[in-house]
């Protein structure tokens, strides 16, 4: 917050000593007859530095509460961090005012901001008569966002820089993202921050902290340890207010919650503060953007960011801790509890809208789990990082940047004619006519082997809607290959992505994004119908010829269950002798996610020049070395 300047607009009726309050503050000098209107002006930092440090540049912004000056007052309280709000001492009207017209005001202009309440000219009023106390008290009642009521005179120098004070203190260490002013408990995002910096300080992993922990607790946000008189202070506090704060092990998170709602209470807002920022917080209780931005995710278009080993374990773990009844699912419940210190949870992330995953009526498989971080990272990395970050990954940007890897460039390694031996994920773009089986592959990839199964969403209609294409559809899954010289078999991710009419026009557009997106195509046709594969065959040849013959390419017959006619048998061999490709791949409406077709694929995206297909194009562009043949 101090590298940005804090506005505090201050407003009130005409009169009631909005300019000599600002002249007090910023050049502690106090005139009778005061310009009606000061121009912005800097507060100086000597005034709140003592209280918030490092203190944000701070900007006094005088209004006018004249009727022509109206459209200026909105702009400067709608910029404003916070407000001061003004009324005379010696004036009841004034008061009465700042609830019947300053207020609404406020709230008809969308400049719902802290307020501090200042009575001005106390030195010419008494405050303390019935008629005031009683009408003040309703509106601190009324308005929770008023952060407090100050009594003041800018000709005694009486509570000046503290109502300055409470106005930066207001927006460098707000109240309202962390507790509900009706009831004065904390708010869930603040609980579930709350709980994450628990979690993490919960070295041993007993659910408490003992005094090791806290002691580290105290020395990373505040740099110095607590002394045992204070150490045992703060467990009194805790052991006579709340039962269940303590346990034999140390503090519980429920006490540990209740000692930060208490520093709210006690308007010490700073000490809590203090502590979400320390742990990457930002004052909207998300993640810092700048921690998240310690990890190079910078590639090439033709590149992708994919979870390292190290990242992929660290999931699994999380997964095996959380399936409590080991059966290698994770339920709603589960899920809830794996998620209860994140604002939400990273299935709920827009960028995983639609995607087929493996899962049961009972839960997520520990394949589903791990595709939906796999698709998450190359789609949004950062987004998949901040999620992890919730989930307790430790705040070291070398151990952070571990958990993720960015694979080789596809359109080099293709040229140079070398296998992705490296690479973990792959992206396969399945194109096909209407109803050729193209979803019902998709739906194959997370069914589990053995088992009728389900996703985490049904694929659509092929068709579509009559005049719209259809969203792509997406499946993704682990799928085991044998690679290496002793083809040692290794889990990989096989993403499939159903291509429109839509994408397949954007590609003809744009063919480099099919190139740089794009390890291996499927082309999938009905077996039992003739036109099916002629459209099947036409779309490959076009996309072939779009990504300059360096795509690997699969034919697929979908629909193997209703059996496939001689005459396609015979055209799908011609085809295959002349494409210099293998015949087409067959699956039916059972295939599950052990089919041959899709380690295939995998297999296909792995050694790509083997699977290139030698195209009328391909062969114009390489004709064959003269010679004797």
């Amino acid at each position: 917050m101090a590298d940005r300047t804090v506005r505090i607009a201050v407003i009130g009726d005409e009169g009631v000593g909005k300019s000599s309050l600002v002249l007090a503050a910023v050049h502690n000098t106090f005139t009778d007859n005061p310009v009606p209107t000061l121009p912005p002006t800097r507060l100086p930092a000597d005034t709140v530095e003592s209280y918030i440090s490092p203190a944000p540049a701070t900007l006094i912004v005088d209004t006018c509460s004249s009727p022509e000056d109206k459209q200026a007052w909105e702009l400067n309280v709608q910029q404003a961090h916070a407000i001061v709000l003004t009324f005379a001492a010696n004036d009841y009207n004034s008061l009465r005012r700042v609830v019947m017209h300053w207020i609404p005001e406020l709230e008809r202009v969308g400049a719902r901001r802290p307020i501090i309440l200042s009575a001005c000219k106390c030195d010419l009023g008494d405050i303390r008569e019935e008629r005031f106390q009683s009408l003040i008290q309703a509106i601190l009642l009324e308005y929770r966002h008023i952060e407090t009521f100050l009594e003041s005179s800018a000709k005694k120098q009486q509570s000046i820089p503290d109502i300055f004070y409470y106005a930066v203190k207001s927006v460098v260490h707000p109240a309202e993202p962390l507790v509900e002013f009706t009831t004065g408990q904390l708010k869930p995002l603040c609980v579930k921050a709350l709980k994450r910096i628990f979690l993490l300080c919960d070295i041993n992993g007993d659910g408490a902290l003992n005094d090791e922990e806290l002691n580290r607790f105290q020395i990373k946000c505040f740099h110095a340890p607590l002394q045992p008189t204070e150490l045992a202070g703060v467990k009194e506090v805790v052991g006579e207010r709340l039962p269940g704060g303590l346990n034999e092990a140390g503090l519980t998170l429920k006490g540990f919650l209740f000692l930060h709602a208490l520093f709210i209470e006690k308007a010490r807002t700073e000490t809590v503060w203090t502590v979400l920022r320390s742990f990457g917080y930002s004052d909207e209780l998300l993640i810092e953007q700048k921690l998240l931005d310690s990890v190079d995710f910078s590639h090439q278009p033709d590149q992708s960011v994919e979870l390292s080993s190290d990242g992929k374990r660290l999931l699994r773990r999380l997964f095996t801790n959380f399936d409590v009844n080991e059966d290698g699912l994770l339920s709603d419940a589960e899920q809830t509890e794996m998620f209860s210190a994140s604002p939400s949870s990273p299935f709920e992330d827009a960028n995983l809208k639609g995607i087929m995953v493996q899962s049961s009526d009972q839960g997520l498989t520990q394949k589903g789990f791990a595709s939906c971080w796999a698709y998450l990272t190359i789609v949004n990395p950062s987004k998949a990082l901040e999620h992890m970050m919730y989930l307790g990954l430790p705040m070291d940007p070398a151990f952070m940047q571990r958990q993720f890897a960015i694979s080789k460039t596809r359109q080099q390694e293709r040229r140079r004619g070398k296998d992705f031996q490296g690479r973990a994920l792959f992206q396969c773009f399945v194109f096909g006519a209407a109803n050729a089986g193209k979803s019902s592959l998709l739906q194959g990839l997370v069914r589990k082997h053995g088992q009728p199964g389900s996703s985490k969403s049904e694929p659509q209609e092929e068709e579509g809607n009559a005049g719209q294409a259809p969203a792509a559809n997406i499946a993704v899954n682990e799928i085991p290959v044998a690679r290496g010289n002793r083809q040692r078999e290794v889990m990989t991710t096989l993403v499939l992505r159903e291509m429109q009419e839509a994408q397949i026009q954007s590609f003809e557009e744009d063919p480099e994004a099919l190139q740089d997106a794009c390890d291996v195509a499927a082309f999938v046709f009905d077996g039992s119908n003739i036109e099916s594969f002629k459209a099947a065959l036409d779309l490959l040849l076009k996309l072939a010829h779009l990504a300059d013959d360096t795509i690997p390419c699969v034919l697929i017959a979908a629909k193997d269950d209703l059996g496939i006619s001689m005459d396609i048998q015979d055209e799908c061999g011609r085809v295959a002798q002349d494409l210099r490709m293998q015949v087409p791949l067959q699956v039916s409406s059972q295939t599950d996610d052990s089919s041959p077709v899709f380690s295939a694929l995998v297999t296909a995206a792995l050694t790509p020049t083997k699977f290139i297909p030698e195209t009328p194009t391909l062969r114009v562009s390489n004709p064959p070395s003269p010679g004797i043949h």
